[in-house]
């Protein structure tokens, strides 16, 4: 799951740049599970769309992109009983929490993906009752006691279709290569690292005795994700592949930001 945030005039803007890019490139929109083939336009589309928001938006800190990823596969071996939907719920919650917390702001407008299966109202409800946990500064200290840890205040929420929302797709995208990354871990983290070109066609796994052949959906998709490594680190935003395997942010106030779900 990813959240796009910022203000309001800045979304817009940054809204406005990707859809004329949907357009140039005449296209319904840019979803990351459309990213299958090497050549294609929709590919072309989300390394705009990923040069835009990183080099443009996120670099000079007018955005902030927050992913959180969890391995349900692996929760559900270790937690017979863990409920996927519930966890979800939950995730919203950690992570709309710490956007509110990186921006230092209480009031937020909300424009989720229509088509997820997440229960919003409760996770908005949940985030209305949960306690800013405001840092003191210098205000007097009766001033400290009755705004200390105000409530968060989750004003307009409306679910939008994504066809009609870049931003929502904006969002997708980073939600899906970093799931991508995930599933893939030490064949995406040597392409990737090791400066090896998502186009080459085969792979020397880790023991040197055999040869995979790499599928040209996950070649495009590691070129995706290679566009989108190499232009965090240039620009130094903590994100790396080399501990985890997979896209990760060293520091979560970083202006975008891979972190992993942990079972509460």
């Amino acid at each position: 799951m990813s959240v796009i945030s910022g203000e309001a005039t800045v979304l817009g803007c940054l809204r406005d740049r990707l859809a004329q890019e949907i357009k140039n490139k005449r296209i319904k929109e840019v979803k990351f599970a459309e990213i299958t083939h090497y050549n294609s336009t929709i590919k072309q589309a989300a390394i705009v769309f990923i040069k835009i928001a990183v080099n443009d938006f996120v670099s000079s800190k007018k955005i902030r992109i927050d992913i959180l990823t969890v391995d349900n596969q692996y929760y559900l071996s270790v937690f017979p009983n863990y409920d996927i939907e519930q966890k979800f719920e939950h995730m919203y919650h950690c992570l709309l929490s710490h956007v509110c917390r990186m921006w230092n702001n209480l009031k937020w407008d909300f424009y989720p993906d229509t088509n997820s299966k997440v229960n919003w109202k409760n996770i908005v409800d949940f985030i209305n009752k949960t306690r800013f946990n405001k840092k003191m500064g210098k205000e007097p200290l009766l001033v400290k006691m009755m705004e200390e840890n105000p409530l968060f205040h989750f004003k307009e929420v409306k679910q939008l279709v994504s066809v009609d929302e870049p931003l929502v797709q904006l969002a997708d995208l980073f939600a899906g290569l970093a799931r991508f990354s995930h599933e893939e871990k030490v064949d995406c983290r040597n392409i990737i690292i090791n400066k090896k070109g998502a186009w080459q066609s085969k792979l020397k796994l880790e023991d040197g005795s055999k040869i995979e052949i790499i599928p040209g959906q996950k070649q495009c998709r590691y070129e995706v994700i290679k566009e989108l490594y190499d232009a965090c680190h240039k620009l130094r935003l903590y994100v790396s592949m080399k501990e985890k395997k997979h896209l990760w942010t060293r520091k979560n106030n970083s202006p975008i930001n891979f972190w992993d779900y942990k079972k509460k």
